[in-house]
């Protein structure tokens, strides 16, 4: 038995010519992007909106590559049905005060015009300074390597987005991804733990540099060599009791250094341990 849905997405095929569309259906409760278009995220908005429609095979409709057809022409009734669909999907990932504003425009490609005409230049310079704080500012602390590079590379990514050149010279763009490469190595490792001193001076004589992703590796496997000898022993995952977050302070104090002399304790009888086996 048919569904009313797949009648309603044959009838739109067979006026389209055969044309296989999305339903206006699905336009009205397809999640896009997370980001909805509120002034002051247009770069995170258009990134993700430009991905979304490359995924639906709409693309060319913000590209201006599929031109309206001429009156009379077979093809003009499936233009008409796809730009309003694809102009609807962009009202939709945008607030409601931003939105009635870009819903009179008559074509995909205008509406997407506007919008970055609109909004392009407001945040940028904003939005660069701020992640290059948080990129300067970010060690790892408590965190494990995973997450802590996980952050930087999000921070990275984001920093992609809003400083995209377009070089003349393929060469030069080529040596610009070099030195990019090497500055996101140092902060990853400057922004290690102390107890990771040997891999990060290991990692740093190697000529040339290895890429971002293969540090990270040689790192992480590190972290896990230690974990093992260790006996799972790490800033983060110490095989303790947790620290209460509600004690007075004098109790705070005593449990700390209790806490401390516990781990110095197991450290010693795990060296000894170890070096027993060898003998």
């Amino acid at each position: 038995m048919v569904d009313k849905s797949e009648k309603q997405e044959e009838g739109l095929k067979m006026e389209t010519g055969g044309v296989a569309l999305t339903s206006t259906l699905e336009g009205n409760n397809l999640q896009i992007t997370g980001h909805k278009l509120n002034g002051q995220n247009y770069t995170q908005w258009a990134r993700s909106v430009h991905l979304f429609l490359q995924g639906k095979g709409k693309e060319e409709y913000i590209t201006d590559e599929a031109t309206k057809p001429h009156e009379g022409d077979a093809k003009l009734k499936t233009w008409k049905l796809e730009n309003s669909l694809v102009m609807s999907w962009l009202l939709n990932t945008m607030t409601n005060e931003i939105g009635g504003y870009f819903m009179y425009f008559s074509t995909t490609k205008e509406k997407w015009d506007a919008t970055q005409e609109t909004y392009l230049d407001v945040d940028n310079t904003s939005a660069i300074f701020e992640i290059k704080s948080l990129i300067h500012d970010l060690r790892q602390g408590n965190s494990i390597i995973t997450e802590y590079f996980n952050t930087l590379t999000r921070y990275w990514q984001q920093l992609d987005i809003y400083e995209e050149i377009k070089w003349s010279c393929a060469e030069d763009s080529m040596q610009y991804k070099t030195l990019v490469e090497k500055e996101r190595i140092y902060k990853f490792l400057l922004g290690l733990n102390k107890d990771l001193d040997e891999v990060r001076g290991r990692i740093l004589g190697k000529k040339p540099l290895s890429k971002v992703q293969e540090v990270f590796s040689e790192v992480r496997r590190e972290e896990s060599r230690r974990k093992i000898m260790l006996g799972g022993s790490t800033e983060r995952n110490l095989g303790c009791k947790e620290i209460p977050t509600k004690l007075p302070t004098e109790k705070a104090h005593t449990f700390m250094r209790k806490l401390q002399e516990d781990r110095t304790y197991k450290g010693h009888m795990l060296v000894s341990l170890w070096k027993t086996s060898k003998r």
